[in-house]
């Protein structure tokens, strides 16, 4: 079958690849109907970076079942289903897993990509949808439950306030997800003109643009001077966020950071700041099963339309891989069509 390649410089191309079969009983062949491209198809390859696997590119997609094992069936999978789910395979045997925290899974293992043909996924890895649901949509499940998992470490009620730096998919899912929570007051620190007009529009109250001079004062104001309870950091544009989420974060705050970034990049906090005003800075790396379960009740509440404004099809995807390069929308869309 026809594959987008992922080698280790980084470069994407097309190649031929073995289709995969079903040989276990759990197994659960998906024709791939739409996938993404994405920032992290980009990375060139270390083995420090779990997302910048050597192999068939793309992580996020959904598709057709057309086969299945003799356990995938008696788990009500059937033939003709819509499915998506993870690329990460949890043991479910570990001591995390087996406490309902398979995001600490620590066996944990990424599959194969998703821009291709076929994957064959675990049933454990799939989710079956039922609703009334496109393709597009549907792809986005894997991050929209990331971002779920993460809204959990923070403090979420009605007039809480949450501040966010960066108005990337991350930032503009957890806009309408604090919204759905009851949160009201949510502000926005993002760079592009684009992407601050999306995040107003999705339910932002402020949006602010980090070069205008004093930006720290002026978010300082918004919450008149005591502070964000919330700050999350979803963009790896600059480090220097970090420092400004701890400077605008109020006494006992949640610092969550749903990004990483390069290996070589460092930043330094101050120590002083952080002890004195109590906050918690914390991180969130995927999700449960039970989240990603949950959130495909919620996918047709999201505007998701808007978070994949440009498509290819796959035949194209190395023009979209182009244009993911200058770092414009928040998602590409692929439909495959190899």
């Amino acid at each position: 079958m026809k594959a987008l390649w992922q080698y280790d410089n980084g470069i994407l191309d097309f190649k031929e690849v073995n289709e995969p079969q079903i040989y276990f009983p759990d197994d659960i062949k998906i024709k791939v109907h739409y996938s993404t491209i994405g920032i992290q198809d980009l990375f060139n390859f270390h083995k420090w970076n779990l997302y910048s696997t050597q192999g068939i590119a793309g992580y996020e997609m959904s598709g057709e079942i057309v086969d299945l094992g003799s356990k995938a069936k008696e788990e009500g999978f059937y033939v003709g289903q819509k499915v998506s789910g993870t690329p990460a395979l949890f043991c479910g045997k570990c001591v995390n897993c087996l406490k309902g925290e398979e995001n600490n899974c620590l066996n944990i293992k990424p599959m194969n990509g998703t821009i291709c043909q076929y994957v064959v996924w675990k049933s454990k890895q799939c989710v079956p949808m039922e609703e009334d649901i496109d393709y597009k949509s549907l792809c986005l499940l894997e991050p929209v439950a990331t971002v779920s998992q993460a809204l959990n470490k923070m403090h979420i009620w009605d007039d809480s306030n949450l501040c966010i730096f960066g108005g990337d998919f991350n930032a503009l899912v957890m806009i309408q997800l604090a919204r759905f929570s009851g949160m009201r007051n949510i502000t926005v620190v993002e760079p592009k003109k684009v992407n601050r007009d999306l995040a107003k529009k999705l339910g932002a109250k402020y949006v602010l643009d980090p070069a205008a001079e004093n930006f720290e004062t002026e978010l300082m104001k918004i919450t008149d001077f005591i502070g964000f309870e919330n700050v999350a950091v979803t963009s790896t544009a600059d480090t220097s966020y970090v420092q400004s989420a701890i400077n605008c974060a109020a006494k006992g705050a949640v610092i969550l950071m749903t990004v990483y970034f390069d290996k070589i990049k460092e930043f330094s906090v101050n120590s002083v700041k952080m002890f004195s005003q109590n906050i918690t800075i914390t991180s969130s790396f995927l999700y449960t099963k039970k989240i990603l379960q949950e959130t495909k009740h919620i996918l047709n509440r999201l505007n998701l339309d808007c978070l994949i404004p440009v498509e290819y099809q796959a035949s194209q995807a190395q023009k979209a891989w182009e244009e993911e390069t200058k770092n414009r929308y928040p998602r590409i869309g692929l439909k495959i069509d190899f």
